[in-house]
């Protein structure tokens, strides 16, 4: 079930150092606290999170926070599975303030074994910052996590179990228009001038503070091994 842990620390390797601040593993069978924003829906199956359409064009986009849906702090580090299972894109956002600000992205593509460093605007332009080449598949699950620290944004990915985690970041950039908290996010989207169904499908979210100098292994093991349930 969905869990608000703020400051509550987490299991530890080497001297890093992260707090879980927020996590939600859909075993509750709902999504109550996020919030909706697109032509989606929303809908948690088997405890896993799907945002998808049948049939109809357009994205969707699941905000969360560990303080009443905004994060209250604008340094975190997001951390999640994702399955693509037909569509364009999936991914993780971070600083989301509205629909006329700024905020950052980590964006999937499987169509084009491709994953982008964004820094968008739903109302406009988005900017890519970094981009990397990776042999993307649907319906195959990844683990991707999105970092921003101060004006750093780094994102990696991954496949295998949760604790293969690699030290090193894939994407990384440096930006500072946008400074404030926000919240953070699951999106997806399809093809958007033909009504082809998308999907994309989340599970096991977690929110810390950002990992620090060596890899610290904030996960639903470390978490569960620690008692935090």
């Amino acid at each position: 079930m969905m869990q608000m842990l703020p400051l509550i620390p987490a299991l530890f390797f080497s001297i890093c150092f992260a707090d879980v601040l927020f996590s939600d593993d859909f075993n509750d069978g709902d999504d109550n606290g996020w919030t909706h924003i697109g032509a989606a829906s929303f809908e948690v199956i088997d405890y896993e999170y799907f945002i998808y359409t049948d049939g109809d064009r357009g994205r969707g986009k699941s905000l969360n926070g560990d303080d009443s849906g905004m994060m209250s702090t604008s340094d975190y580090s997001v951390l999640c599975s994702i399955l693509i299972e037909c569509g364009t894109e999936g991914g993780i956002l971070v600083r989301y303030s509205g629909l006329d600000q700024w905020y950052y992205r980590m964006v999937l593509k499987p169509n084009t074994s491709r994953i982008l460093l964004e820094r968008k605007n739903d109302s406009g332009a988005s900017l890519v910052k970094d981009q990397y080449n990776f042999a993307l598949s649907y319906d195959v699950p990844y683990w991707i996590r999105l970092q921003v620290d101060e004006d750093f944004i780094q994102g990696r990915i991954w496949t295998g179990s949760v604790d293969d985690e690699p030290d090193e970041w894939h994407l990384e950039a440096v930006d500072s228009v946008q400074p404030d908290a926000g919240s953070f996010g699951l999106f997806a989207g399809g093809f958007g001038k033909s009504k082809v169904s998308w999907s994309s499908i989340f599970d096991d979210v977690v929110v810390s503070t950002p990992l620090l100098q060596e890899l610290s292994q904030v996960t639903w093991a470390s978490i569960k091994s620690a008692g935090y349930r």
